[in-house]
């Protein structure tokens, strides 16, 4: 049978996906350790976040690079040759990237790359995305606009003002799925994968369930497996959607499936279920 391009490119994809340094581990996990895939993949996401989200300290992974950028700290208006700069690792290559090059398949690129380089102190600018890259500004331009008449705000070193968690990509299928659209809808509206919408949506509701629980912010990122920035990233996006009446029938939709989880990995390893402070005898405010 004569095999399509379309049939050799899928090959060539999962090819690539095979040879990851994330699926070494999962392998290494399922058969040396026992684990089951779905455990040997939460186990390569906790490593991620946990060992290799601190810019300097972090090992370089494959498909990812070092840059140095402007510091988020710095005014506007400021010359560039007077600015501190700060070394950040951005992820320029994900496995759930589209092989394409169209406007839609650079656009999450452009989110990831932005939003992983304010999580460790930086800001990208226009200019350093086009870089990146490898395409002219107006690219890049044409691209931001087209995420910002989504509602989706890009935080560039052009963008000096304060982005809040809600227009982010992340607060934007957040967002979404808050007012009922499913994983899938969600992913089609702001133009990402299914699998990045439903991380995202997944490690929001682990963080409001432990919220509701009244952990403190570091027992979330030690629990969760994620870094402190988006542990305030994600409880900001808890505090604003907690108290509006129109939201409460998904906080218990959270509310169960974090509890039926949580009992699940409490039964198997034996893990945490009560914040610290209660476990010690110590009142939680």
């Amino acid at each position: 049978m004569i095999q399509s391009t379309i049939d050799r490119r899928n090959d060539q994809e999962r090819r690539i996906l095979i040879k990851t340094q994330d699926q070494q581990l999962v392998h290494r996990a399922v058969h040396g350790a026992g684990l089951s895939p779905w455990e040997a993949e939460v186990l390569v996401e906790a490593v991620q976040e946990v060992y290799f989200a601190q810019g300097a300290t972090q090992t370089i992974r494959a498909g990812q690079m070092r840059y140095e950028c402007v510091a988020a700290d710095e005014p506007a208006g400021k010359p560039l040759r007077e600015c501190r700069t700060i070394g950040v690792t951005l992820t320029l290559l994900d496995r759930e990237d589209s092989f394409s090059d169209s406007s839609q398949a650079r656009q999450p690129r452009i989110c990831r790359l932005c939003e992983e380089a304010r999580e460790q102190g930086g800001l990208l600018s226009q200019e350093d995305l086009a870089r990146i890259l490898m395409c002219d500004e107006r690219t890049i331009r044409r691209a931001v606009a087209q995420l910002r008449e989504k509602g989706i705000e890009v935080p560039t070193r052009g963008q000096q003002k304060d982005i809040g968690p809600t227009v982010s990509h992340k607060g934007i299928a957040i967002r979404h799925w808050m007012e009922g659209a499913e994983p899938l809808d969600v992913a089609l509206k702001i133009h990402h994968s299914l699998g990045a919408v439903e991380r995202y949506l997944h490690t929001f509701s682990r963080v409001a369930f432990l919220l509701e629980k009244a952990f403190a912010p570091l027992e979330i990122g030690l629990t969760v497996g994620i870094s402190m920035a988006q542990v305030n990233i994600y409880g900001e996006l808890y505090r604003y959607y907690r108290p509006k009446r129109q939201y409460r029938q998904r906080f218990e939709e959270i509310q169960l499936i974090g509890q039926q989880y949580y009992d699940a990995i409490d039964e198997k390893k034996g893990a945490i279920s009560q914040p610290a402070s209660s476990r010690n005898g110590r009142r939680t405010r």
